[in-house]
């Protein structure tokens, strides 16, 4: 049987961030087709540094390669972006040289920007193998995000020479790749455009979310949600600057409840529950699902970062509609206007769900269009299809 090398920067499993849920994808989808797979990663995943016994049921081998931490000035000294300097790794490379010469490989998936400095040993050592890049966003765009809308003048001179460090590294090492993964079709064509890659396709994510039908089928749009991980600083910048929204205080006046759903620090969570009125935050929980039930509109207010947002695929599968600051949803098979709503600031937005709250049953049709898509195309076996395609070669 064929093998498959798939190289990643931490053990996905735990699936306690978008990066994990995707990888988690990707690998579910690599075991329906006719591969062996081995795989080399870093022990860096603090919940759970290693693969358990029930998930190396995927792989026929695994390596492991101890993780350290590197110290803050050597991101902003070093020549290489950020998290590429973060993971670089004399004792990696020297792994996957080994495993290469040990082995024949008809692919090797490269997954995530962060271990591209595997590529000088991979391009030694790869024999016939073709060479595939798993993105999970266009970094360089991140980076350019977060330098642009950032208040803090450090912060923004940090990310913008970040940037400069990211599309360098990727203008040099992508163009070495046979085949390259997007997650949406707005990072697709940058990658088309930018660096003239030729065979690419949209891999989308997948969200298992529990018990679906038991969602009532009329919800509360005085009850609103915002999901996803609080522990990245950019994440709770979005949070804060709508939380600081100047009618933000219009909401609870006017009976709104606002639940924040996801990880976060525990002084956080404690901040944002004693500051704002009718809001809850919750913390870690196992699950989105039973915030989700009860929730009419999902709330999704990323201005720094960029990249495809999974909470998008989860408030579609629980049909709770969308209302996304302008720029959070990237170019993708949601359309703005049809599948979720977009304002141009945090006040519009909060005047949005303002107004909504006299006419919900305007969303029905949206809702509706918005399920649809997710239930047909985020799942298992369009991701498999596409996959496969990808690694066709021979069309």
């Amino acid at each position: 049987m064929s093998k498959i090398l798939f190289i990643t920067y931490e053990n996905p499993f735990t699936r306690n961030s978008g990066d994990s849920i995707y990888t988690c994808n990707i690998l579910e989808a690599l075991s329906k087709l006719p591969y062996q797979l081995h795989m080399v990663y870093y022990d860096s995943n603090d919940k759970e540094p290693l693969v358990d016994h029930l998930n190396l049921k995927y792989f026929e081998k695994t390596e492991i390669v101890n993780f350290r931490k590197k110290s803050p000035l050597q991101f902003i000294f070093s020549a290489n972006p950020g998290m590429i300097e973060n993971r670089i790794s004399k004792k990696f490379s020297t792994k996957v040289s080994k495993m290469l010469r040990g082995e024949t490989y008809s692919y090797i998936f490269i997954n995530h920007m962060k271990m591209f400095f595997t590529l000088p040993s991979i391009l030694k050592g790869r024999k016939d193998a073709k060479l595939v890049y798993i993105s999970h966003n266009v970094e360089y765009l991140l980076s350019k995000n977060l330098s642009i809308y950032n208040k803090s003048i450090f912060k923004k001179i940090l990310y913008w020479q970040d940037a400069i460090k990211t599309k360098r590294y990727e203008n040099k090492w992508i163009k070495h790749f046979d085949a390259v993964s997007a997650i949406s079709e707005h990072d697709a064509l940058y990658f088309k455009n930018a660096y003239k890659v030729k065979r690419i396709k949209v891999l989308r994510p997948i969200i298992n979310m529990v018990n679906i039908n038991g969602f009532p089928q009329k919800k509360k749009f005085n009850r609103i949600i915002i999901g996803g991980s609080f522990e990245w600083d950019p994440k709770k910048e979005n949070l804060l600057m709508f939380l600081n929204s100047s009618n933000f205080h219009k909401l609870y006046e006017a009976g709104i409840e606002l639940i924040i759903a996801g990880k976060a620090q525990h002084k956080f969570v404690e901040k944002i529950n004693n500051r704002y009125k009718g809001v809850y935050m919750t913390g870690a929980i196992p699950s989105l699902t039973p915030y989700y039930q009860k929730a009419g509109i999902a709330i999704i207010p990323e201005r720094l970062g960029g990249g495809f947002k999974l909470k998008v695929i989860e408030a579609a599968l629980s049909k709770t509609a969308i209302i996304a600051i302008k720029g959070a949803i990237t170019p993708c098979n949601f359309q703005e206007g049809l599948h979720f709503i977009e304002k141009n600031s945090f006040e519009e937005l909060i005047s949005e769900i303002l107004r909504i709250q006299r006419n919900p049953e305007e969303l029905d049709q949206m809702i509706g269009a918005a399920y649809k898509v997710a239930d047909e195309e985020y799942t298992l076996d369009k991701l498999t299809g596409s996959l496969y395609q990808l690694m066709n070669f021979s069309n």
